[in-house]
């Protein structure tokens, strides 16, 4: 007898709502109050969250100004569709311009995902990360200059480097890159070697590279427009 009324005594639910054991079966399944074994009142749960009909009504109205001003931008309005709920809320901040600034930018960033240069983007910089890559021409002003490139430690294809797409290149020549080994007969006409091991090409001879590293002084300027 004293074993039986020890099991019935351990299987009784434990009075203290304290217990972090007790707490996941005091909460109610709905909006009703209810009591447990003991008398204990369950914590009140309300489902769905207080303003949560609000929040809803709200991002669908945002969406859809989004949309709008997608439609009059000429943007495709598949970029607004594929935005997460909290990047759209927190588009609700925003005035006309600043959502048609966003707009421009989702879109370009499409582009560059896709492997293409955006079409504004006609300036040609040297990215520490990326290496020769395409900007638009506001951000190629601010920089600075060495060795006649405009110089970044990061670029707006920084996201496509690290999510292993594809990098349309500025063309660049190895005359004036760090990696150039001269032709010994000819050292400024004589096809020579890299030594990234990017093949061989004549100094001057334009060719897209991605490990391209102008020096401190190159005489050559690259193409600041892109054709």
């Amino acid at each position: 007898m004293n074993a039986l009324a020890e099991l019935k005594k351990r299987a009784r639910p434990p009075a203290n709502p304290a217990n972090p054991a007790n707490q996941e079966r005091s909460w109610a399944t709905d909006s009703q109050d209810s009591q447990d074994s003991q008398g204990v009142k369950a914590e009140k749960r309300v489902f769905p969250p207080a303003g949560a009909a609000e929040f809803l009504v709200s991002l669908k109205g945002e969406r859809e100004r989004l949309l709008a001003a997608a439609a009059a931008q000429h943007v495709d309005v598949d970029h607004v569709h594929r935005l997460h709920d909290l990047d759209v809320a927190a588009c609700a901040v925003m005035d006309e311009r600043q959502r048609a600034t966003f707009l421009t930018m989702l879109a370009e960033s499409a582009e560059r995902y896709a492997g293409r240069v955006p079409l504004n983007d006609t300036a040609a910089i040297h990215c520490a990360s990326c290496g020769p890559v395409w900007v638009h021409p506001s951000i190629a002003r601010v920089l600075p200059v060495v060795g006649g490139w405009p110089r970044a430690l990061g670029c707006p294809w920084c996201f496509v480097r690290k999510a292993g797409g594809t990098i349309p290149r500025p063309p660049v020549t190895c005359g004036d890159c760090r990696h150039v080994i001269h032709d010994t007969i000819n050292p400024g006409a004589g096809a020579g070697a890299c030594g990234a091991g990017n093949g061989t090409h004549y100094p001057m001879a334009r060719h897209a590279c991605a490990d391209h590293q102008p020096g401190e002084s190159t005489p050559n300027v690259p193409p600041i427009k892109r054709e």
